[in-house]
């Protein structure tokens, strides 16, 4: 039982790492997105007239849905994260229950 409760708490640290990874990737995409905008603003500041502005209105048009396909698939990283996590943690509960009653 001490090694299985070992490797769960191993799962459950490298899981919990996963999600700090993720988090910062998610800091990375909020820049990069920041970073998208200004060059976008910098285009539209640059070019007038009403071609450029039914050219920047199609991109932020496709770069608003490209933020929200890459959120949706990172907000499904970080649920399967945090359920993998509550998983972990119910065998460990388990687990502990487990060796209560064995020693009782």
């Amino acid at each position: 039982m001490e090694k299985e409760q070992a490797l769960l708490e191993q799962q459950l640290m490298a899981v919990t790492n996963k999600r700090r990874k993720l988090e910062d990737i998610q800091i990375e995409l909020v820049e990069l997105n920041r970073q998208k905008a200004r060059i976008l603003t910098s285009y539209s500041d640059a070019w007038q007239g009403n071609l450029a502005a039914n050219t920047i209105s199609r991109l932020e048009d496709d770069m608003e849905l490209e933020w929200r396909a890459t959120r949706k698939n990172v907000n499904m990283l970080e649920d399967n994260l945090i359920e993998e996590k509550h998983q972990i943690r119910m065998k460990l509960e388990q687990l502990k229950e487990q060796s209560a009653d064995v020693q009782n």
